[in-house]
């Protein structure tokens, strides 16, 4: 429990800020990769050589709208908590919205590593069959391909970091320690026990 023992509001709120700062640089890759890419066949998508350009748009549909809106809108919320001017009593910080944004890393992260899927399976399919090396359009397939499955690896480490450090301090409603976690929340109040201060001499029994 050692390593769940440093996961502090500090130490998680940091690291959220650079993995989204991270995807943030790497979904430059994705669509700007994808977009040369289609450029050079005059804005067909060349995956799968007769692929449709749906194969292409996705992937970049994607990268905009979680690795750049949303990890923006992130970024600034989290760097806002972390000079003080947002404090963890605002529903943005809820546990309620730390579900729905742990629900939106993970379909960003399934839905990042379909697209890095897409894009490999689609540049395989036609290096595969002809000798692709000098196309323009290689390397920006490659660096669409790069960024999407380094950004799946980013995602996956931070589901996993959030996922911990709510199961950690019980912000997770559906498993076991959640209950244990908030009685013990709750005792810590800073509540002081009430003590029966009734004289002894009201508790004996007077004998004559």
């Amino acid at each position: 429990m050692g390593l769940l023992d440093g996961l502090n509001i500090n130490a998680v709120i940091l690291a959220r800020l650079l993995s989204y700062a991270v995807l943030v640089f790497f979904s430059f890759f994705i669509f700007v990769g994808v977009a040369v890419m289609k450029d050079k066949y005059n804005g067909h998508c060349v995956l799968y050589l007769d692929g449709p350009v749906s194969n292409c748009n996705y992937a970049m549909a994607i990268a905009i709208i979680f690795q750049l809106f949303y990890a923006l809108y992130r970024i600034v919320i989290l760097f806002l908590f972390k000079i003080g001017k947002f404090t963890t009593d605002m529903f943005l910080f809820s546990d309620l919205m730390e579900l729905v944004h742990l629900g939106i890393d993970l379909v960003a992260l399934f839905l990042t590593f379909i697209a890095a899927c897409i894009l490999s399976a689609g540049h395989n399919a036609i290096c595969g069959n002809f000798n692709c090396t000098d196309d323009k359009w290689v390397s920006p397939s490659r660096a669409a391909q790069a960024g999407a499955w380094i950004s799946t690896i980013v995602w996956l480490l931070l589901f996993i970091l959030e996922f911990l450090y709510m199961m950690r301090h019980g912000k997770i409603p559906f498993l076991p320690g959640a209950r244990a976690q908030q009685s013990t929340t709750t005792n810590q109040t800073g509540e002081t026990p009430q003590v029966d201060t009734t004289p002894a001499n009201q508790h004996s029994e007077i004998k004559y």
